[in-house]
């Protein structure tokens, strides 16, 4: 069972877009069992499928707060044939105040995912910020693909998505974790952003995407109406760069 997290410390990079359509094409296309974990109190990858999270129960917090739930008691099945959800709400941002006096704090999240039997991937989207939400993420993954924006503080990210990796390895000992892949987002064909490109190149030699998401304004729209590209605007140049990187991703 592959484990990937899609992380961006800062908002905007297009984590969550990245997530889902890659997780609805391993389901669809690739016919692997998957399941995405919304780890985000604003619970938008629950909507971009679809679901109205608002109120629903139980979710995610659920599961990581209360030794009684399992994961199973959580799970939906989504629209998309193969793809499961555990969904969030803003009821997760009381997480890091609900456990703050348990000595397992960071690993309530890999505890009840590790029981979990059958999947061929869990992916998980996660919140635009670092804290206990993300370390939570980070030591139930092996993987992580990191979007970046093609702005000016782009490097800024990278970097600290790097140093959090190395604190998994030095104060948990998550020797596993690792960047598998660099995902460039939001190209636009201007000087400043060719350069962020090249320097995110030199920075993390062989781990850059081929594939780079450019601005489509159909991707927009999809989520807007609660479906993954492929069900909203499957001919779109969206549904290309999607399905392109999703096949970079499976390979790796």
């Amino acid at each position: 069972m592959r484990r990937i997290a899609f992380i961006n410390e800062k908002g905007g990079s297009c984590k969550t877009t990245l997530a889902v359509n890659t997780a609805a094409y391993f389901a669809s296309n690739n016919k692997a069992k998957v399941l995405l974990v919304d780890m985000d109190p604003q619970g938008q990858a629950g909507k971009a499928l679809g679901f109205y999270v608002r109120d629903l129960s139980p979710t995610v917090y659920d599961l990581i707060t209360d030794p009684d739930v399992k994961a199973r008691d959580c799970i939906r099945e989504s629209q998309v044939e193969n793809l499961d959800v555990l969904v969030s709400n803003k009821q997760l941002s009381s997480f890091p105040l609900e456990v703050a006096a348990d000595g397992d704090r960071e690993r309530k999240l890999s505890k009840k995912i590790s029981r979990l039997k059958g999947y061929d991937f869990v992916i998980y989207d996660s919140p635009p910020s670092a804290g206990l939400i993300t370390t939570n993420i980070m030591l139930a993954a092996e993987e992580i693909v990191v979007p970046v924006n093609l702005t000016y503080f782009a490097l800024d990210g990278c970097a600290e998505i790097v140093e959090s990796v190395d604190h998994m390895h030095q104060e948990f000992g998550k020797r596993d974790l690792r960047i598998s892949l660099v995902v460039p987002t939001l190209y636009r064909p201007t000087r400043l952003a060719d350069e962020i490109l090249a320097k995110l190149k030199r920075y993390f030699p062989g781990r850059v995407a081929r594939t780079v998401i450019g601005y489509n304004v159909k991707i927009d729209e999809a989520q807007s109406h609660g479906k993954t590209i492929w069900d909203y605007a499957s001919w779109s140049r969206g549904a290309h760069m999607l399905e392109s990187l999703a096949k970079e991703i499976y390979k790796l």
